[in-house]
């Protein structure tokens, strides 16, 4: 529980820190803000890959330093993500409007309450949901995942015309790449635990 708490502080400390920086340097405006934005999403999602693929990668590739560290690295992309909702809230300010709107808004709140779902079951509660636990867990993640994923595989596919340059595809390309492999991984495992029942 401590080790959890500490890493939930300190996801928060960093992401917030990482916006305190940006908008230090480029001031509090809209573009600023939208800067800040895509750096703490960024953030947000490599705590999130971790929670998500880590153990399959521990498994996998003997990464001892992963394994049993799903929950930690889920609530520190919790925490962090704080950070992100606090720059979305901000940007609505500035805009004088929500930023997203109809689905596309419906879409990313369904994604936030998975978040906070599963991070508040996460203390006691998913011991107390039994069988329904896992399915409820695979179903959170999966969609958290998939919002990740159109955020940052939608730009490499279908680029804005201002957006056909090397440092938009470089911004984008990594994290739509760990999008794709993130659930790969886990099948991999799967396959190979079949096998080693098959043979045993």
């Amino acid at each position: 529980m401590q080790k959890s708490t500490k890493g939930m502080g300190a996801a928060f400390g960093t992401a917030l820190a990482i916006t305190a920086v940006t908008l230090g340097v480029q001031g509090s405006d809209d573009k600023a803000t939208r800067l800040a934005l895509e750096l703490t999403a960024r953030f947000s999602f490599v705590l999130f890959w971790l929670a998500y693929a880590g153990g399959a990668i521990a498994s996998l590739f003997r990464i001892d330093a992963l394994a049993g560290r799903s929950r930690e690295f889920g609530l520190a992309f919790a925490a962090a993500h704080l950070v992100h909702i606090g720059l979305v809230i901000w940007l609505g300010y500035l805009m004088g409007r929500v930023p997203l709107s109809g689905g596309l808004l419906l879409f990313f709140l369904v994604g936030l309450a998975f978040t906070y779902l599963l991070a508040f079951l996460s203390f006691g509660g998913a011991r107390a949901l039994g069988p329904l636990w896992r399915p409820l867990r695979f179903v959170g993640m999966n969609y958290i995942l998939i919002a990740f994923g159109r955020d940052f595989v939608l730009p490499v596919l279908h680029p804005k015309p201002t957006q056909h340059n090397s440092a938009h595809f470089l911004a984008y390309a990594p994290f739509a790449a760990a999008s794709v492999l993130a659930p790969l991984l886990l099948l991999a495992v799967t396959w190979r635990h079949r096998a080693v029942l098959k043979t045993a």
